[in-house]
């Protein structure tokens, strides 16, 4: 257990967190009002800019979204890149983490989800930055795309956009009444009014079935050798592993079809895998493993070839709602 969540769990610490909480509100609410009122001011690209974020840390399939966003695109003839902060990464300021022919960089000094989207679709530019506003005009500089996908936007709002998505997960509710670090909320509900479309995960649409993301698993694993095996196929005890910002959703959904797992071990989101972490998984003894590709992508090829992981993929098909929003935006 991490330090942070010993103390998001750690009962002599719950009143600090309550008064941190309300100093963070304090805070954002009054940054969100310089905005509002226009005395902090946004900065602008000749791009369209379209941003995925959510109201909440971790765990609402932003990233799955990005990547249906850019099969659309693509199928569309329309040129994306995504443009991220790149959360954990090693380097710093403005780096490329692909270009439209080379992947150049790794999960280390991109971030694991931006190297993902880069490693799922070449071809697609890909920036991370913590000045959002100078990797929008790298993008717009060096390869003209015709959009900018923004991943986890919606409080990075120096950026301007044309387009905001917002992604709300209210089956985690509990969690979702409070700011930090009472909570897990970034800012509160009413702020959700600044998106243009609002997209339900995990079923929380409350019977807007037009606004829903589904997320499915594919039928088959991928090994080392990115060779595809089906579910069918793969023959004793299992174990599941991740690091997300909800692991029990990707468990429940594995085990829904694979079968009960012989263990089911969570680390926290975007885990770097120390050897402690990879101990815990050889200890595990399981004949195989299955992870997500967002883990996968940051273990050797070698301990996963010795161990039998394999990772699943995950998609979402485009909402009807968004379906329209695009259409009203982008030539067909």
């Amino acid at each position: 257990m991490t330090t942070i969540s010993y103390l998001h769990k750690a009962p002599w610490f719950f009143p600090t967190r309550i008064l941190l909480s309300f100093i963070y509100a304090l805070v954002s609410g009054l940054r969100n009002k310089l905005y509002d009122t226009g005395l902090l001011k946004t900065q602008s690209v000749e791009t369209f800019v379209l941003s995925v974020g959510n109201l909440s840390v971790g765990g609402s399939g932003k990233t799955i979204l990005v990547q249906a966003l850019l099969k659309y695109f693509i199928n569309h003839n329309i040129n994306p890149a995504v443009l991220s902060r790149g959360y954990k990464r090693s380097s710093r300021g403005v780096f490329l983490v692909a270009d439209k022919n080379t992947l150049l960089g790794n999960p280390a000094n991109s971030g694991d989800e931006p190297y993902l989207i880069a490693q799922n679709y070449p071809g697609v530019p890909v920036v991370v930055a913590e000045n959002r506003f100078s990797g929008a005009q790298l993008l717009q500089e060096t390869f003209h795309p015709d959009v900018i996908i923004l991943d986890d936007g919606f409080q990075h709002r120096r950026l301007h956009r044309d387009l905001d998505l917002l992604i709300l997960d209210q089956n985690r509710s509990a969690d979702n009444r409070h700011l930090l670090p009472w909570g897990r909320l970034r800012e509160g509900h009413k702020n959700q009014a600044r998106a243009d479309v609002i997209l339900f995960s995990k079923g929380a649409s409350n019977g807007k079935p037009d606004h829903d993301l589904i997320f499915e698993l594919f039928d088959y694993v991928l090994d080392a050798f990115g060779k595809k095996h089906s579910l069918d196929s793969l023959q004793g005890t299992c174990g599941l592993f991740a690091g997300l910002g909800n692991t029990e959703h990707f468990f429940t959904s594995v085990t829904s079809l694979v079968g009960a797992s012989k263990m089911q071990l969570s680390f926290p989101d975007h885990a770097a895998y120390s050897l402690r972490d990879l101990n815990r998984i050889k200890d595990g003894n399981c004949e195989q493993w299955i992870t997500t590709q967002k883990d996968f992508i940051k273990l050797d090829p070698d301990f996963c070839k010795q161990h039998k992981i394999y990772y699943i993929k995950v998609q979402t098909a485009l909402p009807a709602a968004l379906l329209d929003t695009l259409k009203q935006h982008f030539k067909q």
